[in-house]
């Protein structure tokens, strides 16, 4: 059964396995910024920060084994440290002379005191990937579902930076055609210092307008395109209610998408009630559920399972109950989810240890 909770100290080093097949910028194969990380995102789920300094990592585990992370940043973009984005900006020019049009792109260096909550840190193991389960889709829901569970605490909107094609080593075009240029650092030193510390950025990039036809063609052809192994991560944010805001980010070219947050389909789904029972028959659906119940030093806890509503709450599978330590009539959280979310969802049949389609 795969659990989705709030991660914990001693997920430490099982963590750093999981960075270590991505290290982003949110997530980095670091790992003393790791334990910093985990002791942030602790100190939320506490409530012992200011909601703008809340970072909160959600791990799921397979019993014991962490094989998946993902995460929340409550506000990217404040005083301390500002977003940072090119606006693509259309500009058209004109010659009477040479009666010829042209639509330029041009790159406008921006700055945001005032962010969006931002979602991203997502891995799975790469051997679940493509999991009859769709574990990649759950660990993404589960964070609307917090969102959801605790509207107050997240911004009017939420984003998400998507990575464009990186070349084989990991290295960005637009990065050695432009930030290099002008920072002389690499892509990796540049992104990694961008994550406490912006000021470079306003201080040595240009503030003018930049004009993508100066670039080299194949850099052109990157700029605000999502990469082949993220597109999932595109059709699905779209299906929910994202889209590309013209924005770019200035290291790599990935394009942001945005979502107003009561306007995203599963952030509205989600609601706040009542286990009111064990699930004895098929339900009338399945849902990613979820408990705020502190226990064993973790305090969120949830699972996808199916559900049946009742006049005060819903009832939902024994295992589901068991892995949430909910008890009748204690608070709970659920997202319904449709075919069209999870297109197919899966039970093991544990005389056979086989995947059965329900």
């Amino acid at each position: 059964m795969f659990v989705l909770r709030e991660v914990h100290d001693r997920d430490i080093d099982e963590l750093e396995i999981l960075a270590s097949h991505l290290d982003t910028l949110n997530l980095p194969a670091d790992r003393e910024r790791l334990g910093a990380l985990i002791n942030r995102s602790r100190k939320s789920f506490g409530g012992q920060l200011p909601h703008q300094d809340r970072e909160y990592l959600f791990g799921m585990t397979e019993g014991d084994r962490l094989v998946g992370t993902c995460m929340i940043i409550a506000q990217h973009g404040t005083f301390e440290r500002p977003a940072v984005y090119f606006n693509i900006i259309p500009e058209q020019k004109y010659s009477r002379t040479l009666k010829k049009y042209f639509v330029h792109q041009v790159l406008q260096l921006s700055f945001n005191f005032d962010g969006s909550t931002e979602i991203g840190g997502l891995i799975l193991e790469p051997e679940l990937q493509g999991h009859p389960m769709k574990l990649g889709k759950l660990l993404s829901f589960v964070r609307f579902l917090f969102i959801g569970m605790n509207r107050d605490s997240f911004r009017d909107s939420i984003t998400a930076e998507l990575l464009p094609e990186l070349n084989a080593d990991g290295t960005s075009d637009l990065w050695e055609c432009l930030g290099a240029n002008f920072t002389e650092l690499s892509y990796r030193e540049a992104d990694r210092l961008s994550r406490e510390n912006v000021e470079f950025i306003r201080s040595l990039f240009p503030q003018t307008p930049i004009y993508t036809a100066l670039l080299p063609k194949h850099v052109r052809e990157k700029v605000g395109v999502v990469g082949a192994p993220t597109k999932p991560v595109e059709k699905m944010l779209r299906s929910i209610g994202f889209e590309w805001d013209r924005s770019i980010d200035p290291f790599d070219g990935g394009p942001t998408f945005v979502c107003r947050t009561d306007e995203c389909r599963m952030v509205s789904r989600t609601h706040r009630s009542r286990y009111t029972g064990i699930l004895t028959g098929e339900g009338e659906g399945r849902a990613l559920v979820a408990s705020d119940k502190e226990r064993d030093e973790i305090r969120f806890w949830a699972t996808l399972c199916r559900y049946e509503r009742t006049p005060t709450g819903y009832r939902v599978d024994e295992r589901a109950a068991e892995a949430l330590g909910v008890e009748e009539e204690e608070g709970i959280g659920i997202l319904p989810l449709t075919g069209r979310d999870i297109e197919d969802f899966y039970r093991v049949n544990s005389d056979e240890g086989q995947w059965e389609k329900l």
